[in-house]
């Protein structure tokens, strides 16, 4: 009986369409970076499917230090995750906690960002130090919580500075 139930599951998901979680681009080193969200409200209901949350991914080095700064006509939610997202059948992220990759079995793990449950007003994560070498997923969507669909430009800022020790310091 249970087999037959999986064999249902298992048709019935070949039969529907997933839309894909892909990574945009990566943002590696700052600067401005141009997307687009269809929803507003796909990063508080952790929508990862289609276009509701948009990933970058960016390789960083121990102890750097990230900013985002998201210019909207609308709220948006950032997430960042030690770990990269694969180009999948699509997942449910969780915004404040770490996430698996269904394909891959990657572990995403969470580092920081805006308030899971209502973004902070001004789209901003200011001076989250990464711990951790390696490469990082930066996950951006509207956090209004009204479900409307729509075309939602946004334009984002990434700073990443390296803190490194000076010469003199290590010297003393």
């Amino acid at each position: 009986m249970k087999l037959l139930k999986y064999l249902l599951i298992i048709s019935f998901m070949a039969s529907v369409s997933v839309a894909q979680a892909t990574i945009i681009d990566d943002v590696s080193g700052g600067g401005g970076f141009d997307g687009t969200v269809d929803s507003d409200n796909g990063w508080i209901i952790e929508n990862a499917t289609g276009n509701g949350v948009n990933f970058w991914s960016l390789t960083a080095n121990a102890g750097d230090i990230l900013s985002i700064d998201v210019q909207s006509a609308i709220d948006f939610g950032i997430s960042v995750y030690f770990g990269l997202v694969s180009d999948d059948i699509g997942f449910a992220f969780n915004n404040d906690d770490d996430f698996v990759d269904p394909v891959t079995f990657n572990n995403g793990t969470y580092v920081g960002g805006t308030n899971g449950i209502f973004g902070e007003i001004g789209s901003q994560l200011a001076d989250l130090v990464l711990v951790d070498a390696g490469v990082y997923t930066i996950a951006v969507g509207g956090d209004l919580g009204f479900g409307q669909q729509g075309h939602y430009d946004y334009q984002m800022n990434v700073s990443v500075t390296s803190v490194s020790t000076p010469t003199s310091i290590a010297l003393i």
